[in-house]
């Protein structure tokens, strides 16, 4: 009786046991939805590289909007905050 008791301690609690494979199991789902996250985000770095090099409007947006720029035909109106 001892014997089948200790075996089936080892089974739940031990080396490669039961509380193993639920913790890997829970480890393993989270690396899943990670993945599906990462692929994700580089299908859309795939879109916006391929934008990047053949379209010159998103070319032309982007440069407004993260370098600040203007176009050739445009005007820049600044206004000053009077507070």
């Amino acid at each position: 009786m001892i014997l089948i008791f200790a075996i089936a301690l080892f089974a739940v609690f031990g080396d490669r046991g039961l509380t193993d494979v639920l913790s890997i199991r829970g480890e393993r789902e989270q690396l899943l939805k990670t993945n599906r996250g990462l692929k994700a985000k580089n299908k859309a770095l795939e879109r916006k590289i391929a934008l990047l090099k053949t379209d010159k409007r998103y070319i032309g947006d982007i440069a407004r909007a993260e370098l600040g720029m203007i176009g050739r035909d445009e005007i820049l109106y600044r206004f000053e905050d009077n507070q």
